[in-house]
């Protein structure tokens, strides 16, 4: 995450995990196919809450209320994956398409899905376009932490700052969406 796949040596990330070069290859098969499985950890993670969200949650507002509380949680224990999906967005490898787009839809399509239900028992406003509602949810909750290291200095230094952002955030998108 740190130098991107391209450059970062198969010594360096054995030498980071504590191991033989030799065990990447053997495990693997080289640090192509070691990044995919990283790549396809962090993603999963995302698919399985989605699933489980959908699933256990009924009311639309309340599955984006546990996604945006997911969200944070991600951002405050996996540092990390920001980095490596927008290293894929800029530099995007073979698992592009076969894992970042796949997992991307899921999730524009889960929150497409929550959206128009909200909007039929009118709890958002009718004239929304779910497709386009869904994009600023994901830009305003998963993106802008990103940001956050652009505006470090300016903001309060506490370790609630990702939940507190979050919640803020959540906040301001639903009082804009809100019948």
């Amino acid at each position: 995450a740190n130098k991107g796949v391209a450059s970062v040596s198969v010594k360096e990330l054995a030498d980071a995990a504590g191991v033989n070069v030799a065990l990447i290859s053997y495990y693997f098969g080289g640090k192509d196919n070691l990044y995919a499985f990283v790549l396809e950890q962090q993603l999963a993670l995302l698919g399985d809450t989605l699933d489980e969200i959908d699933h256990t949650e009924s009311c639309p507002v309340a599955k984006i209320r546990r996604f945006a509380n997911f969200v944070a949680v991600v951002h405050k224990e996996n540092p990390y994956m920001d980095r490596l999906f927008f290293s894929e967005l800029t530099n995007p490898t073979k698992c592009f398409d076969s894992l970042v787009i796949k997992a991307v839809n899921k999730l524009h399509f889960f929150l497409i899905k929550c959206i128009t239900d909200a909007m039929a028992n009118g709890q958002f406003r009718a004239d929304l376009r779910p497709e386009f509602a869904a994009i600023a949810l994901i830009k305003i909750l998963d993106l802008s932490f990103i940001d956050m290291l652009l505006f470090k200095e300016n903001l309060p230094s506490n370790h609630n700052i990702i939940e507190g952002y979050s919640s803020q955030a959540l906040d301001i998108y639903l009082r804009g969406v809100s019948a």
